[in-house]
């Protein structure tokens, strides 16, 4: 089995460091070293110059100017993959990484080179290297967002149905429950139990707030 080198580019701030990482990563075998950039204003709209399997990003202070820069790259260079450098050690930092600059890896202000290249070999195979601590923090995060999405979910009215919708509409015209049923042509207490449902999925109080809330958000729109 033939296997490729992995392509890198450097974009970071500071030359010392860029210089010496591209010496020290050319001495790795299976890994190359594009040109590195200082910049986005070094690379082209289409990001046609880099054939890059990853990124090696600066995340140094101020860390939202470093993520903005992640964004804009991933705009010029769709689906490109970044692992962040010079991370300062905080939770707070190392999961905006994560979840705003969308990272697949990170290595922190203390790193050693040799966490450069495990990290890099790491989102190269489609993996990730994350200390338990961060995997915690990690699955913590994802529970709560998925939990805020549920209640979300869970506080939004239900849909009401095509009858529901009819009789929403007769009582913004006014009408009470019997004249309801006399023009739908269904049975008194067969409204009664619709105008209890749709109270109990718009969350309202009482008719009249359901009416006004359901032409609102325009739910009746398409009703004739």
């Amino acid at each position: 089995m033939v296997h490729q080198d992995i392509r890198i580019v450097i974009f970071h701030s500071n030359r010392l460091l860029r210089e010496s990482l591209l010496l020290a990563l050319a001495q790795q075998d299976g890994i190359v070293v594009s040109p590195e950039v200082s910049g986005l204003d070094q690379i082209h709209a289409d990001g046609a110059e880099f054939q890059s399997d990853l990124f090696l990003v600066e995340a140094s202070a101020p860390l939202q100017i470093c993520l903005e820069q992640v964004r804009c790259l991933q705009t010029i260079v769709p689906g490109c993959k970044t692992i962040m450098l010079d991370v300062p050690n905080t939770d707070e930092a190392v999961l905006a990484c994560i979840e705003i600059g969308g990272a697949s890896g990170y290595v922190l202000d203390n790193g050693s080179f040799d966490d450069v290249v495990r990290n890099i070999l790491a989102v190269a195979a489609g993996e990730t290297v994350c200390s338990p601590h961060m995997a915690n923090l990690a699955f913590a995060r994802i529970s709560t967002l998925a939990h805020q999405a549920n209640s979300r979910r869970a506080n939004q009215p239900q849909s009401l149905t095509r009858r529901e919708q009819d009789i929403i509409e007769s009582i913004e015209k006014g009408l009470c429950n019997k004249e309801i049923a006399v023009r739908l042509g269904i049975e008194l207490s067969t409204v009664k139990n619709h105008v209890h449902n749709i109270l109990d999925k718009l969350k309202l109080q009482d008719r009249r707030s359901a009416a006004r809330y359901v032409k609102e958000h325009g739910l009746t729109g398409n009703l004739h």
